[in-house]
């Protein structure tokens, strides 16, 4: 698949059939996605955001750009090409631990080293996600919650009432 080789950052209709010939694979029917939608599909597979790829393939509104990467078979197509692109690119868990393991064997000091070290941990699910606190607080009026004395916000937020007060040692 060649949607990456392209330097200058153009679409054109070779560029659309060849995109259309992976629709298929994709899940996707060739009358479901628009000139307009396959053309942003393709400036944002070429590193453009959705914005600017919106813009590049003709869009006048933002918003009618984010609504199309909302569609289903437009994530379907992009999710399916990103997949090819990686493939080809042949980039993977193992290729990412080898370079980080050259950049550990390089590393000048312990601080580099220990970068490395918590990457290749967090690339191989090593870390165990910390658990933050979260407190939901459903309000019907916010002018109410905003007259509240801070101990009731206390109470609320589920916090001893005496979070607040200077501790006298």
């Amino acid at each position: 698949m060649s949607l990456l080789t392209s330097q200058a950052v153009e679409v054109t209709d070779e560029d659309r059939v060849e995109l259309q010939s992976h629709f298929p694979y994709a899940g996707v029917k060739l009358s479901e996605l628009s000139v307009q939608e396959e053309r942003v599909i393709l400036y944002f597979l070429r590193g453009m955001s959705k914005a600017a790829a919106g813009r590049a393939a003709g869009y006048k509104n933002q918003d009618s750009v984010y609504e199309v990467f909302k569609k289903p078979k437009v994530q379907q197509a992009v999710q399916y090409l990103r997949e090819e692109m990686r493939e080809e690119v042949k980039f993977d868990r193992n290729t990412a631990t080898q370079m980080y393991l050259e950049a550990h064997r390089k590393s000048a000091t312990s601080t580099e080293e220990k970068n490395v070290v918590d990457s290749l941990c967090k690339l191989h699910g090593l870390f165990a996600p910390e658990q933050a606190t979260q407190v939901n607080i459903n309000v019907d009026k916010l002018e109410r919650l905003e007259r509240l004395p801070d101990s009731e916000l206390l109470k609320l937020a589920g916090v001893d009432t005496q979070y607040l007060e200077p501790k006298g040692e």
